[in-house]
């Protein structure tokens, strides 16, 4: 009997054991997974706020709430690049030239409809020292600024992504993320266009640890915060920021 006694208070024992263990361990564990698994979520919502702030500034200042919308334009979107050649010295600057009026300047040699008034012009930008002209009348810029036009998903994502995943929740088995638009009015009475998306902690965690995931909504919901990763607002402005930052 005292046998048997011994071999179930040791049967406790190392239940005990198991339950102080995981109680230690499942914490850990959790917050080592949900940290993984939340930087994806968090990259791609910059990776939606990249595409947003893209196609606003294309669009009059507005975002779109369609996936589809957003994701075609990301897929046949160019965005424009200025290159540059040269900068303004001390002495141009002080004669009062400006990148725009020497830009302004080429425009009007080029385009002017007389020999005579395209070669006083082109003259000026050499005495001023943006060009120079050999003796055959070739131009060789010396300073310039030509906008040239480049694959939008090249520039913002270099390739990295493929753009029909934006839609989806890493970790999310398929889910998507929501998304929607709004407005605010400034101090000013004007109009200010809004964003957001978002998506829920159930759509990422769920299945690392019920009961640790259960206390993370708890602890969110006691501070009064969105129980999830989200970034934009569609009520207020904040600037496009996400709530991890």
């Amino acid at each position: 009997m005292k046998k048997i006694i011994n071999i179930m208070l040791g049967l406790c024992v190392v239940g005990l054991l198991y339950i102080v263990y995981a109680s230690i361990m499942n914490p850990i564990k959790f917050d080592k997974e949900r940290e993984k698994r939340e930087r994806a979520v968090i990259n791609r919502l910059i990776d939606i706020r990249s595409a947003q702030v893209e196609f606003r500034n294309q669009n009059q200042g507005q975002y779109t709430a369609s996936f589809d919308s957003l994701i075609n334009f990301v897929k046949i979107g160019k965005l424009p690049v200025i290159k540059k050649k040269g900068e303004l010295t001390d002495k141009q600057i002080d004669e009062g030239w400006t990148e725009s009026k020497v830009v302004s300047l080429y425009r009007d040699a080029k385009e002017a409809k007389i020999k005579s008034e395209a070669k006083k012009l082109w003259d000026e930008a050499a005495e001023a020292g943006f060009v120079e002209i050999d003796t055959d009348g070739k131009i060789e810029y010396l300073f310039s600024r030509d906008t040239v036009w480049i694959d939008l998903i090249d520039s913002l994502y270099h390739n990295r992504i493929n753009p029909d995943s934006l839609r989806y929740v890493p970790y999310g088995k398929g889910v998507e993320f929501e998304m929607e638009t709004g407005c605010d009015t400034t101090k000013s009475g004007s109009f200010m266009f809004l964003f957001e998306a978002r998506t829920p902690y159930t759509t990422f965690l769920k299945g690392i640890d019920d009961q640790e995931l259960y206390n993370l909504i708890d602890e969110r919901e006691q501070l009064g915060r969105y129980v999830g990763l989200k970034v934009g607002d569609a009520k207020s402005g904040n600037n496009n920021a996400g709530n991890w930052e």
